[in-house]
C-alpha cells in the first residue's frame, strides 16, 4: 500500500539526505507494530513498500498521478525512521545491473565555479528539497548537470529511465539552480536501480546550496538561462 505522510514526519525527512533525486529509501516501523518495513519515500509526502514483488503499488500511483494518490492515500504514522545505506541498497533486489562509474557519493568534493547552472528534475512543482523561502536547495539533495539535462532532452532520452526513477510519472518541471563556489559537491554517474538503465549525471550537494541560488522553476524541456 502507500500512505500519505504527517507534516511532522515530512519536516523530519526534509532533514536527512536523499537516496536519489527526488526519493529516499528508509527503515521504519508503522506505529503500534514491532516489524521494520522498507519503505520507498516520495517527496518527502508519500511512502510506498519497497517489496519486489509488489511493484503494482508504483503503478498505481503515477497512473492516478502523484497529487491524486496523495489526495487518496491514508495517514499513515511512522517512527523509528532509519535511512538505508549505500551497501544495504546494493544488496536489494530493485536493483539491477551494475555501472563501471561511480555514484555521485562515491565521489570527491567539487567545488562550483559560480557560473554553471544544475537543474533538479522532478514530477512535482511543489519538490520538498526546493526551499522556495531562500531560493536554494536543501542539505542532502541531488540535482544534475545543465549539460545532461539539455543532453537528455534533445536526444529525448527518457528521464525516468536516465536518472533511475523509482515512480513512473511523467517529469514535468526542472528547477535552475546556481551554486556559488561555497557550495561543494560531489559528482557522479546514476546507478541502475528499480529496474531502471540509469547512466545520467548525478552532483549531491551534502550541504545543500547558499541562499539565492535557486533561480528559476520552468516546464520540462525549457533550459535557463
Amino acid at each position: 500500500m502507500f500512505y500519505k505522510l504527517y507534516l511532522s514526519t515530512q519536516e523530519e525527512l526534509k532533514s536527512l539526505p536523499e537516496s536519489g533525486m527526488g526519493y529516499q529509501l528508509i527503515e521504519a516501523n508503522f506505529s503500534g507494530e514491532y516489524t521494520t518495513r522498507k519503505l520507498i519515500v516520495l517527496n518527502e509526502e508519500l511512502i510506498v513498500e519497497d517489496n519486489y514483488m509488489r511493484k503494482d503499488y508504483l503503478r498505481q500511483i503515477f497512473s492516478k498521478g502523484f497529487k491524486r494518490s496523495v489526495q487518496l492515500a491514508e495517514y499513515k504514522s511512522v517512527k523509528n525512521i532509519r535511512l538505508i545505506s549505500k551497501e544495504e541498497r546494493s544488496l536489494n533486489v530493485l536493483k539491477e545491473g551494475s555501472s563501471k562509474s561511480s555514484g555521485a557519493k562515491d565521489s570527491p568534493l567539487i567545488n562550483p565555479d559560480g557560473k554553471t547552472y544544475h537543474v533538479r528534475l522532478s514530477a512535482y512543482d511543489d519538490d520538498k528539497r526546493i526551499d522556495k523561502k531562500n531560493n536554494c536547495l536543501l542539505p542532502g539533495s541531488y540535482t544534475t548537470t545543465k549539460k545532461d539535462y539539455e543532453k537528455c532532452v534533445n536526444e529525448k532520452d527518457d528521464p525516468v529511465e536516465r536518472y533511475a526513477l523509482p515512480n513512473d510519472e511523467k517529469v514535468e518541471w526542472a528547477f535552475h539552480i546556481l551554486p556559488v563556489s561555497k557550495d561543494v559537491y560531489r559528482f557522479g554517474t546514476v546507478q541502475p536501480a528499480f529496474g531502471k538503465r540509469g547512466g545520467g549525471e548525478e552532483c549531491f550537494f551534502e550541504n545543500g546550496t547558499s541562499f539565492g541560488t535557486f533561480k528559476e522553476q520552468t516546464k520540462y524541456g525549457v533550459f535557463y538561462p
